[in-house]
C-alpha cells in the first residue's frame, strides 16, 4: 500500500496542476491482500473525482488506516459536494448528478461503477458522505481477511 499511495499523490498532483493541496496520511501500517491492478484502478477513479470535482484551490485527503480489524482508504476533497438525494444512485453506470455537471468535467459516468464492482470482487464496500457546498468523502472499507502486516509481505517478496 506504500507504494500504492505514493502512486496515487503523484497522479493527483499530475491531475490537479498545483490547483489543489494534495495530501496523503498512511496510519494503517498494513497491506491489502487483493488485485494491485484493480485496487489502483478503483482508487485512482476516487482521486481523479475528487481533482474533477474541487475547486482550484481546495484540498484532497487520501486517507489509508485501521478500522477495527480491517481498514479503510478513503478520499475527502473540499469540493463542490453532492446534493443527498442523489447519494444512493450514484454507483450506477451512467449515472450523473447533472448533465452540466457531466459537460464541464467530463469523464464517462462509469468510475463510481467500476469503484463498487472493484471492492465487491475484494470484499469490501464503499461508503459516502457528502455536504454540498462543503465537500465529499468516498471510503473504501475492508474487512480483517484483507489486510496483512507490512513485515510479512516484505519477508514474502
Amino acid at each position: 500500500m506504500a507504494a500504492m499511495l505514493s502512486t496515487l499523490k503523484r497522479e493527483a498532483d499530475a491531475l490537479s496542476q498545483q490547483r489543489h493541496a494534495v495530501s496523503v496520511e498512511d496510519s494503517a501500517g498494513i497491506d491489502l491482500l487483493g488485485s494491485p491492478r484493480e485496487l489502483h484502478s478503483a482508487f485512482s477513479n476516487l482521486v481523479s473525482n475528487a481533482v474533477r470535482y474541487t475547486p482550484a484551490g481546495g484540498s484532497i485527503r487520501i486517507r489509508f488506516a485501521r478500522e477495527g480489524d480491517g481498514a479503510v482508504l478513503s478520499v475527502e476533497d473540499s469540493g463542490v459536494g453532492i446534493p443527498a438525494s442523489h447519494l444512493p444512485r450514484l454507483t450506477e453506470r451512467f449515472y450523473r448528478v447533472s448533465t452540466s455537471r457531466s459537460r464541464e468535467s467530463g469523464g464517462t459516468g462509469l468510475g463510481l461503477a467500476i469503484v463498487k464492482h472493484v471492492l465487491g470482487l475484494h470484499q469490501g464496500r464503499l461508503g459516502i458522505a457528502s455536504d454540498v457546498g462543503r465537500g465529499s468523502t468516498f471510503s473504501c472499507h475492508f474487512g480483517a481477511d484483507r489486510i496483512e502486516p507490512r513485515e510479512a509481505a516484505r519477508s514474502i517478496a
